[in-house]
């Protein structure tokens, strides 16, 4: 019992649709057991994980943390901006060379942005598209991909290291809104998404219904 208690617990963790309608008394137990069975391939009766479902749902720690987590997301300090574009580069010392250059040149005084993110092969900036051709002139030789029409979500964290899967319900959230992000990256309490510009307004309503909803069960169970 105990094998099937962590998977059935662990599909529900992964899985912020079934966590929050379980949470709410949107689901019928009944269904989703057959539904886990099925997808979990798991070879025991259909009773034994709808006890495993009463199981999760008996204990109020997940809920308290997920209520911490959302309330963690509602206060955060959201600022949003578009016309950004990126830049795929290969990953080698003349694009850090012109990655250098370009940092002394942008005027980081006036709000202007350049942001990095770097894997084994490739490194990727984000920039204003006012800046893609001076930075087209110092790093255009080793460009892979550009994609235009960006824009970027910051949210501000009073205490995101305090709150383990802030940042995985904040791209579960809005992935179940139909919204692709494009790329994102976490620094010290801020979390910073990029998207296409045409989704930051959809996005910010996304994150503006969790604060409604966080206003709204301050004193309630989640």
């Amino acid at each position: 019992m105990a094998s099937i208690m962590a998977k059935v617990t662990n599909f529900i963790d992964h899985d912020v649709s079934i966590r929050r309608g379980l949470t709410r008394g949107f689901i019928n137990t009944r269904a989703l057991a057959k539904y886990l069975q099925k997808t979990l391939e798991l070879n025991v009766g259909l009773d034994a994980v709808i006890s495993a479902i009463r199981r999760y749902t008996a204990t109020d720690e997940h809920k308290t943390e997920a209520k911490k987590r959302y309330h963690n997301i509602a206060a955060a300090k959201i600022t949003s901006r578009t016309k950004m574009c990126s830049i795929l580069l290969k990953k080698d010392a003349k694009a850090r060379s012109g990655i250098a250059a370009l940092y002394a040149k942008i005027d980081f005084s006036k709000g202007d942005v350049l942001r990095t993110l770097e894997s084994n092969q490739h490194i990727k900036m984000i920039i204003d598209e006012s800046n893609l051709t001076l930075a087209q002139s110092l790093v255009g030789d080793h460009t892979l991909l550009i994609k235009k029409d960006l824009g970027e979500i910051s949210l501000l964290y009073d205490d995101a290291d305090a709150l383990p899967g802030t940042f995985a319900a904040v791209s579960s959230e809005i992935a179940l809104n139909n919204i692709s992000l494009q790329d994102a990256l976490i620094c010290g309490a801020e979390h910073i998404i990029i998207l296409h510009q045409d989704d930051v307004v959809r996005t910010v309503q996304v994150l503006d219904s969790i604060r409604t909803w966080a206003e709204n069960t301050k004193q309630q169970s989640y």
